[in-house]
């Protein structure tokens, strides 16, 4: 009867051990098959931010920031185009960013390509301007150029008081993007879709999916797409079949360009049974999916910083450019702060290039650029505003001041001398000095006393600071023949 009971527990215990087991066996199975599918999924789903970003996102903020430049603003607001600098402009761009560029310039009705190419925009001939200037839309992405297809990016352009001045934008031939997609199939073995809000397939990894001249696909149009109603229907964790084999869906939001991006990733059949049970039902994998979604706005966050920091430095120099200053301006009119605005240009610049070669003179403009620093506190800015020409912003300060920091720095570039590969260099000066308030002036307005002071220094010389103070009699310092300086 003893061995009996004894019996009975071990029997008792040897059951709940075996319980145990099996349920550690079965929980750990099934934790494997979710960690698993996880992995598949993140194996899958990374190497697409990186492409998102480098293929999609570089190009439009690249568009984003051609579109704020003053540069280019200036040029399509004047009364007369300069066809030929600006042809130049945009060449040089392509060479630089391997992109496409093109200015539509409403005032001359014809758009420039960084080809060198122009094109008249007759209504009826070019749909797309005219198409995108009625939308109200700031920007768009649509697919262009016959014979040879390209995605463009085009951001609206206006003028200061907000009117219509035409289109700038990036274009990048849809060749480079199938290119790059065959990459990574080869590589990660999975193919995705770029859907816009038309439900219209604009770039695709699949063959028979690819845009031409004449055709661009739509989800409609592959027949395997289930539910395919309105542009809002969502296909994220679908499982599709396409010609006998099993994809699991993925779907993430490019919200900067309102697309949609459908990823496709092949399963084996026993990974397809497996993922429709666990998919809809595993608190883990959702957990997965909003961590590298978090992780995914971070990165993009921190690219479009790092594309910003890059495009408002002057890549000879390192000072800030006419970008920068703009914003930087802006913060100062909202404080209204009371500045000066110096315009510097070196003097005989160009016989220096002409002489000496254009490495002596890119040795001296970064020299010049190094002096002009040192003469600043930490809050005044200096920029390189074009060729040899700088721009000092000095805020809360006064004309005195600000005319004496122009005229230690015209002392120091005096005195420097500037070594290069061929010969020991002196260069000079010129400086034009205006004190305004930000509130009460634009920069464009504030930079124009300072070059019509600019433009007296040079008349008188040159290697002086003239100072305009709103109409009050100009103060001159400079050379011997001037003032004595402050």
């Amino acid at each position: 009867m003893k061995f009996s009971l004894f019996n009975q527990r071990l029997a008792i215990v040897l059951a709940l051990a075996l319980g145990v087991a099996s349920f550690y066996a079965t929980y750990k199975a099934i934790g494997n098959i979710v960690a698993e599918q996880s992995r598949v999924q993140q194996q899958a789903v990374s190497p697409v931010f990186e492409l998102v970003g480098d293929e999609l996102l570089r190009p439009l903020y690249i568009a984003e920031t051609f579109a704020s430049s003053i540069k280019f603003t200036t040029a399509m607001d004047s009364s007369e185009i300069d066809e030929s600098a600006l042809l130049e402009r945009l060449q040089k761009m392509q060479q630089d960013l391997g992109l496409v560029f093109f200015v539509a310039s409403e005032q001359s009705q014809k758009q420039y390509f960084s080809d060198g190419s122009t094109l008249d925009l007759i209504e009826g001939d070019v749909a797309w301007y005219f198409q995108a200037k009625e939308s109200g839309k700031d920007f768009m992405a649509d697919l262009g150029q016959v014979g040879d297809v390209h995605l463009f990016f085009d951001v609206k352009i206006y003028g200061p008081d907000r009117e219509f001045l035409g289109y700038v934008g990036v274009g990048k031939p849809v060749q480079r993007f199938l290119n790059t997609f065959n990459a990574y199939k080869s590589r990660y073995n999975y193919d995705f879709l770029f859907v816009n809000d038309r439900n219209e397939i604009i770039l695709s990894s699949l063959p028979e999916l690819v845009v031409t001249d004449a055709y661009i696909p739509t989800l409609e149009s592959t027949a395997w797409f289930p539910n395919v109603g309105t542009s809002q229907q969502s296909y994220d964790s679908e499982i599709i079949r396409v010609e006998d084999e099993d994809f699991l869906v993925s779907e993430f939001a490019i919200e900067e360009l309102g697309w949609r991006l459908l990823l496709l990733v092949p399963l084996e059949a026993r990974q397809a049974q497996v993922t429709n049970a666990f998919v809809s039902n595993s608190l883990a994998t959702a957990f997965v999916v909003l961590l590298l979604a978090g992780s995914f706005l971070l990165l993009l966050i921190l690219y479009k910083n790092n594309i910003e920091r890059k495009t408002e430095l002057d890549a000879l120099t390192g000072l800030p450019n006419r970008s920068f200053v703009q914003r930087r301006f802006e913060e100062l009119r909202r404080a209204g702060v009371e500045l000066c605005a110096i315009i510097i240009d070196l003097d005989y610049f160009k016989s220096i290039n002409d002489t000496h070669g254009h490495d002596a003179g890119d040795r001296v403009l970064r020299a010049a650029a190094n002096t002009l620093r040192q003469e600043l506190r930490d809050e005044d800015i200096v920029s390189r505003w074009g060729g040899e020409e700088f721009v000092m912003i000095i805020p809360a300060t006064s004309i005195d001041l600000g005319t004496g920091i122009a005229e230690r720095a015209r002392q120091d570039l005096e005195n420097r001398t500037i070594e290069t590969r061929e010969a020991s260099l002196s260069v000079t000066a010129s400086f034009g000095v205006a004190f305004g308030s930000a509130s009460d002036e634009s920069l464009d307005e504030l930079l124009a006393r300072a070059d019509e002071m600019l433009y007296q220094a040079k008349q008188n010389g040159r290697n002086r600071v003239e100072v305009d103070m709103s109409g009050q009699k100009a103060r001159r310092f400079g050379t011997a023949a001037a003032d004595a300086a402050v």
